[in-house]
């Protein structure tokens, strides 16, 4: 019977006591070495053999088996665990074998990961190490007087191997062959709501290297983790798990949070992420200045959110597969500091002076953190991911309040453009009555802006504002809706005052149909702002046009009919030959100034153009071929005809389809039948 009084076990069998007064050592024979040697070699100076320093510590490694080493301490540590006897064990010979093998395979020129974090061949030696050196570690915790050299050592190898996956973890991670896009124009493809990847969309026009790279690329990553390799993506996953289980996860958490936050701060910088700094914003003093940063800082939060965040989620959720909990905190963490300086710049430029020419920047902005809020939280809720977390909750909090002062910025944006319109002076009138450059410019703003109805929605709904200008009708409406109508009211009543500047009453008329046919034909045109003006808006402008319409057409034409009236012609039942030719020669008179006038008025649209010309002949050209038709024989010659009859009815006709274009040099020239 041995010292352990069981010489059945496998402890009494396989270990021979041979105490010294130097270090306590068992003599180790075993059936899986080379019969020829008992005791496994092992050199006398262990300790310097330990050094990385020593250029010979592959040579002193015994020629064996290094399965059948793992496999021995695993039976050493079963016997452990199972052994009644608690009386403090012996080191075995073979843990010298086993540290040595350790020690070589950790070295500092040992499959260390290239320097671009390629991967080396895996040595599964190491991952089983680990899980036995914390196995006997435990086991070694339940005899109590055991040797703390023995502790120290075992700690002393556990925590060298567990160094060594550090660094092979923080370059796998840090190196990413991932490239992002100069600007956001990615195709997202997702296979389902959770399993999505990312592909470039790639240009016809590529040239065959381009393409050839592009194939080289494929086959060096996975198409669900941009940058990373199957190959990879597995190594990380077990060195993950392993530092985990073997008690290092907050140096895994470390690691990992270190490296990635690197590597996703060096995809940024690609973009010129470090020059977004919220100080300089109130340095710039000029929009023309501060729209280039804010287009980069737009570009990069729709990278973050349709890119790298989603992408960074799918791989700690990969290789955080057994221990997800971990993961939760880093990934809002990492999230965390990498917008931190992106949410700061957003505030320092939602505070810049409003003015009317950011707004659509700013509605980029606002949609752009809105993806980014739902990249992160929104999507959450399919999984409940985050769910729990009082990081995530102040993370929404975060985001939204930097949306809420983008979206405070463009309600008053809307605001000035109304300011904007009411204050534009009435100064000179558009010469023809033409279509003012303040119609043309409030439509297509309008348009352009109602392009982000969703958006504006959103905002004005949050905002839960009613703008001061807003009829009881608008209020019924959605707040964008009361917006877009407010704005055309206050451009209305503007056009009204530039109207006056016109002295001539059918040109005033003339200019109010003409704008006010441009902004129908403009709201008709975009289904966004028909929609939210809707079709009872519609029909009130139009009768608000023919309205006009009417009003230039008893101002110019109705005035010029008087002049060919029956009454006052026939006196006694006898025509008034004079009467007759001073009518003729009025009519003649007023016809040519209002075409010399009217020609060059303008109007643009085509339809509008064909439509006043038709009203106009349908009313001018019936009763000018009756008046002439009846008192054309009380002239007795052919050269009183031509003196007082200047005009055959086609003349009238012609000459009014040259109207209205604008032409100061329109002919006059007579066309006679």
């Amino acid at each position: 019977m041995d010292r352990h009084g069981k010489s059945g076990s496998f402890i009494g069998r396989r270990w021979k006591t041979t105490t010294t007064t130097d270090s306590p050592r068992s003599s180790f024979s075993s059936p899986f070495l080379p019969r020829k040697s008992s005791p496994v070699p092992v050199p006398d100076n262990i300790n310097a053999q330990l050094s990385d320093s020593n250029d010979d510590l592959d040579e002193a490694i015994p020629d064996v088996d290094h399965d059948q080493i793992l496999l021995e301490i695993e039976r050493f540590t079963d016997e452990l665990c199972t052994a009644e006897d608690k009386t403090t064990p012996l080191e075995p010979d073979i843990i010298d074998t086993f540290s040595l093998i350790i020690k070589s395979k950790t070295r500092k020129s040992t499959r260390r990961p290239g320097r671009n974090g390629e991967v080396t061949d895996e040595d599964p030696f190491l991952y089983e190490s680990v899980r036995l050196l914390c196995k006997l570690k435990t086991a070694l915790g339940e005899f109590p007087n055991t040797s703390m050299v023995m502790l120290d050592r075992i700690n002393k190898l556990l925590h060298r191997i567990i160094m060594f996956m550090e660094e092979e973890l923080r370059s796998f991670l840090q190196h990413s062959k991932a490239k992002l896009p100069p600007e956001p124009s990615l195709k997202m493809m997702t296979s389902s709501s959770r399993h999505f990847s990312f592909k470039p969309e790639r240009s016809n026009s590529n040239s065959n290297s381009n393409s050839n790279s592009t194939t080289t690329a494929s086959k060096d990553e996975d198409d669900d983790f941009p940058g990373f390799s199957e190959e990879k993506i597995i190594r990380i996953t077990k060195i993950v798990t392993t530092m985990i289980s073997s008690g290092y996860k907050n140096e895994c958490s470390h690691v990992y949070s270190m490296a990635r936050g690197n590597a996703l701060y060096e995809q940024l910088k690609k973009n010129d992420f470090e020059k977004l700094n919220a100080e300089d914003v109130s340095r710039l003093n000029s929009w023309e200045l501060l729209e280039p940063d804010v287009a980069r800082w737009i570009n990069i939060i729709k990278q973050c959110s349709d890119i790298l965040i989603p992408a960074e989620r799918k791989l700690g959720e990969t290789v955080f597969a057994d221990n997800v909990s971990v993961f939760r905190g880093l990934f809002i963490n990492l999230v965390h500091s990498l917008i931190t300086s992106l949410l700061d710049y957003a505030r320092a430029v939602a505070k810049t002076k409003a003015s009317v020419e950011k707004l659509f920047r700013f509605l980029d902005m606002y949609e752009a953190l809105s993806g980014l809020r739902e990249a992160i939280i929104i999507n959450d809720n399919d999984d409940g991911f985050l769910s729990d977390s009082q990081s995530r909750n102040d993370l929404n909090t975060e985001i939204s309040s930097s949306n809420d002062r983008i979206g405070d910025a463009a309600v008053n944006m809307l605001g000035e453009l109304e300011n904007s319109i009411r204050n534009d002076p009435a100064k000179t009138p558009v010469p023809g009555g033409a279509i003012h450059p303040l119609s043309s410019y409030v439509l297509n703003y309008l348009k352009l802006a109602c392009a982000y109805g969703n958006c504006l929605e959103q905002i004005f709904q949050n905002a839960k504002l009613i703008q001061p200008s807003a009829t009881s009708e608008d209020m019924e409406k959605s707040p964008l809706a009361a917006q877009v109508a407010s704005v055309i009211a206050v451009l209305d009543g503007n056009l009204a005052l530039k109207s006056t500047l016109y002295k001539d009453p059918s040109l005033r008329f003339f200019f109010l149909m003409n704008n006010g046919r441009y902004i129908l034909t403009k709201v008709r045109e975009s289904n966004e702002i028909k929609k939210l003006m809707g079709d009872n808006w519609c029909r009130r402008k139009s009768s608000e046009v023919r309205h006009y319409h009417k009003s230039y057409q008893r101002e110019t034409w109705t005035r010029l009919l008087q002049c060919i009236t029956q009454e006052g012609i026939q006196v006694n039942g006898k025509v008034n030959k004079q009467a007759l030719n001073e009518r003729f020669k009025n009519f003649n008179a007023m016809f040519d100034e209002i075409h010399k006038t009217q020609s060059t008025w303008v109007v643009r649209e085509p339809q509008l153009l064909s439509e006043l010309r038709a009203s106009i002949s349908a009313v001018v050209i019936p009763a000018y071929r009756s008046f002439v038709g009846r008192y054309r024989h009380h002239f007795e010659s052919a050269k009183s005809v031509d003196k007082y009859i200047k005009y055959q009815p086609e003349d009238i006709e012609a000459l009014i389809e040259t109207l209205f274009d604008g032409n100061i040099n329109a002919s006059m020239s007579r066309k006679r039948s």
